[in-house]
């Protein structure tokens, strides 16, 4: 076996355990929502455990398009290019979950103008129809103004 292919395989193993096992804990030490999803859908029979089978079957699931000129090989790019593709499906997906607000599974225009009038009105903290300077969150006060709390 190649040092690259040795790599990435290394490299694989490595990120299918870290998001694949239902033993990764919360900072209590507890089973974290994630945690137990991921070891529902590694749990392919509902046996309520998985094998070796199941656990290499869930990692092909996350990595298998990576190889994708289909020689056998995955090379960093190809690694690299499937991580970017699943972390934007991801981020679609997040993105969704938040603005959906029919629940269609798709956004409209009038879903992405209806959050924006709430972000400019939750900033808008005078009413004024205008942002100034002042209004903008300032660095580390994300968190605050996305809940509502100005």
């Amino acid at each position: 076996m190649k040092k690259t292919m040795k790599y990435a395989v290394a490299f694989l193993a490595l990120a299918g355990a870290a998001s694949t096992t239902a033993y990764a804990a919360d900072r209590d030490g507890r089973q974290g929502p994630r945690a137990q999803m991921n070891f529902d859908r590694a749990d392919a029979d509902s046996s309520g455990d998985v094998t070796f089978e199941e656990f290499a079957a869930a990692m092909q699931s996350r990595m298998g398009a990576a190889d994708a000129d289909k020689d056998g090989k995955m090379t960093v790019e190809e690694i690299a290019d499937e991580i970017v593709r699943m972390r934007a499906v991801r981020q679609a997906e997040r993105m969704i979950r938040r603005f959906d607000t029919d629940g269609d599974g798709a956004l409209t225009t009038a879903e992405i103008e209806a959050r924006q009038k709430k972000m400019f009105a939750l900033l808008d903290r005078n009413d004024d129809g205008k942002l100034v300077q002042d209004e903008m969150p300032r660095r580390g006060d994300r968190q605050g103004w996305r809940r509502g709390q100005h």
